[in-house]
């Protein structure tokens, strides 16, 4: 399974690597634009936002991740946005989640579990 971490620092990378099963291929990307072209051109099977800086169309890359097929599952988190509305994303389907900061770190364990389950159950038959 390929995770697609956009990463706005390195406390996140680091609690990531440490959180995520071993088998868990982690693509580290480190802009905006990066993470835009991987969804569009290699899509990974889950995906984790960090939503910073402000000012940037957070709803595309939402988009990208609602409508693949089959849709990849993906958590925004945020040290700088309450709420998902807040970052300018349209409402959360049931395969997207959000984080603000700060949270513990049993609710990122539980949303990582949470992303790989998504992405065993989409894999099993019909």
């Amino acid at each position: 399974m390929r995770l697609m971490l956009l990463n706005g620092g390195m406390a996140l990378s680091t609690v990531v690597r440490r959180l995520v099963p071993e088998e868990v291929e982690i693509v580290e990307l480190d802009s905006f634009a990066k993470a835009a072209d991987c969804l569009r051109e290699d899509p990974p099977e889950a995906a984790i936002i960090d939503l910073t800086p402000m000012a940037l169309p957070w709803c595309e890359l939402q988009s990208l991740c609602t409508f693949h097929e089959p849709p990849i599952p993906v958590l925004f988190e945020s040290c700088i946005h309450d709420s998902p509305r807040e970052a300018g994303l349209e409402e959360l389907d049931r395969n997207a989640s959000f984080l603000a900061k700060p949270y513990h770190l049993a609710d990122l364990q539980a949303e990582i579990d949470r992303l790989i389950g998504a992405v065993k159950g989409s894999t099993l038959p019909g």
